[in-house]
């Protein structure tokens, strides 16, 4: 059974605040549409509604998972922001985060008093390296995937950790007109949570807005098809944005 000590707020894509033994984390971070870019849902929260962090994660650099003029508002600076790419580590010590850092596949952090985290391989967009993290309580883990598609990462992190309570995954199987799914359609975020022992599922990557960039790209499920598809031993939350998830007492 999931302790109480974590709890996910929704708010738009795969930008979530997961609270873990009283620490605040964002991931993904996206509270800015562009004229190109539009959610397709509400947004959950404002940059202005969120509470002190303990850092930021960020699993690639799309506009939509790494918002520069949404973090330029954070008003403090030095809340770690973990990002997979040494350029995207400049952006952000060039917006004042003077703990910006690029961590690659593999390395850990200590985020928090009692919590650690470590960067996990989440596959490829074309070329480039997108991680996954791994929290790690006293009495709970937690997975987020913001940008995997397929399930193989995930059956080789299993195979060296213990099981984990959480998995937040994608799920809208977004792939170009021309090109490879860029992440997880609902059987597989399904297969990917199963794999890593989840009592939970919690989907992210859903919704995909009309814009320029919508004639580019095909979507492959919902949130729904997932709780859908999951078994008995899966429950899938299907948050809406700005929904606060607790586990069950």
């Amino acid at each position: 059974m999931i302790k109480q000590s974590i709890a996910v707020t929704r708010v738009v894509n795969s930008c979530v605040l997961l609270e873990l033994d009283g620490h605040q984390v964002l991931t993904d971070p996206w509270f800015i549409e562009r004229w190109w870019l539009r959610r397709g849902e509400p947004l959950g929260l404002r940059v202005a509604d969120l509470p002190p962090l303990a850092a930021v994660v960020v699993t690639n650099p799309a506009t939509n998972h790494w918002d520069l003029r949404a973090l330029r508002l954070l008003p403090d600076k030095d809340v770690p922001v973990y990002v997979p790419f040494p350029r995207m580590a400049r952006q952000a010590r060039a917006l004042g985060f003077r703990n910006a850092e690029r961590l690659g596949w593999g390395e850990t952090r200590k985020i928090a008093p009692g919590v650690s985290m470590r960067v996990v391989p989440s596959g490829r967009t074309l070329m480039w390296p997108n991680n996954a993290y791994a929290f790690s309580t006293a009495d709970a883990e937690v997975f987020f995937g913001g940008e995997i598609a397929e399930v193989g990462p995930l059956e080789r992190y299993r195979s060296e950790h213990r099981a984990v309570d959480l998995a937040l995954l994608p799920v809208n199987g977004l792939r170009p007109v021309f090109g490879p799914r860029l992440v997880m359609d609902p059987a597989r975020a399904v297969a990917g949570a199963s794999v890593l022992g989840a009592e939970v599922l919690i989907p992210v990557h859903d919704a995909h807005g009309h814009d320029p960039l919508s004639a580019l790209f095909r979507t492959g499920g919902t949130a729904a098809d997932a709780a859908a598809l999951a078994g008995t031993r899966l429950r899938v939350a299907d948050l809406r944005p700005g929904e606060r998830w607790t586990p069950a007492p």
